[in-house]
């Protein structure tokens, strides 16, 4: 997150925090300030760098004040879908939006936001010393990041059944680098024209590498179940286009027998063509494929989301689609 950016954001966040009547006060690096209200004690942080936001997720903050010692909670604002966290408040673009808009709403009625930090929708209620108008929010459906990703078929319940286990269950987006390529260029050898042109799709598990296939239109463009776990990935986008670029130049290479005659003998000759690595256009987009991971006791089962499927091995040890 750029540093212009930061601060837009950071003074923004304080006049959500104020308007909810919270006290906010600075704090050091690469901390953005400390908001204390309504029996809440927060930190808050403005970042999109994995290594300070696995950091800030970490630590245990404690703010003294007076002969009361608080645990601090934590709040990170963050502008990339894919930031992973455990022990954070999470907000992004869909919180940032809402809260500051009601912020401006109950700062031009003169009442107070109310930050209800387990639901996405604030309520606005009336300042005690001040008189206005009472203001009706109709509560909100919570809501996640939006990521291009493959639609929640199979509810809660339902992948549970299908694990065979009574237990808790938690829906994970895997990372998936879906991909499309097409070569072009032909080769000409004693009078015959090899063609090198050639399309094709699919996806890669940018965890492990296990190729799946995909239908695009299938992959939805909107948030996800507010609480899914959106796990990042490994694989970069270099590698993984490198990969598909020597699987098509594996695929489309052809060997050529040809015969020709010299003086009195006769000859065979076989030949390697290779399309040119330059032909091969891939263009990839990261998308997401919704798991469930049930867990029963000690034993873990993972249910494809979209298809109702089991997956072979837990995440842990890589997934693979059966």
């Amino acid at each position: 997150m750029e540093s212009g950016i930061r601060e837009k954001a950071r003074n923004t966040l304080k006049q959500i925090f104020t308007a909810a009547s919270y006290d906010v006060a600075e704090v050091g690096e690469p901390l953005d300030f400390s908001a204390i209200g309504n029996g809440n004690a927060l930190v808050v942080l403005c970042s999109d760098d994995p290594e300070t936001i696995r950091e800030f997720d970490s630590m245990t903050y404690r703010l003294r004040t007076g002969n009361d010692d608080l645990v601090c909670r934590k709040l990170l604002f963050a502008l990339d879908p894919a930031v992973r966290t455990e022990d954070c408040i999470r907000w992004g673009v869909d919180e940032f939006t809402r809260y500051a808009g009601r912020a401006a709403l109950a700062d031009l009625l003169g009442q107070s936001l109310v930050l209800d930090f387990g639901r996405p929708a604030p309520a606005i209620r009336d300042r005690p010393a001040e008189a206005g108008p009472a203001v009706a929010e109709e509560e909100e459906q919570e809501a996640g990041p939006e990521l291009p990703h493959l639609p929640l078929r199979v509810a809660e319940k339902r992948a549970s059944g299908i694990a065979g286990l009574h237990g808790s269950a938690k829906c994970r987006f895997i990372p998936y680098w879906s991909y499309h390529y097409v070569s072009t260029g032909e080769r000409e050898v004693k009078d015959r024209l090899v063609s090198f042109d050639a399309e094709g799709a699919g996806a890669i598990n940018a965890i492990n590498g296990i190729k799946m296939e995909i239908d695009p239109g299938e992959i939805e463009r909107g948030t996800v179940p507010f609480g899914s776990e959106i796990v990042p990935a490994r694989l970069v986008r270099e590698d993984v286009e490198e990969q598909i670029v020597r699987d098509v130049v594996d695929r489309l290479t052809q060997r050529v027998r040809f015969r020709y005659e010299k003086g009195d003998a006769i000859f065979y000759e076989e030949k390697t063509l290779k399309p040119d690595r330059s032909n091969i256009k891939v263009d990839l987009e990261t998308i997401y494929v919704p798991v469930w991971q049930v867990r029963g006791g000690s034993k873990i089962v993972e249910v494809n989301g979209f298809t109702g499927e089991v997956l072979s091995m837990p995440m842990d040890e890589g997934v693979e689609l059966l």
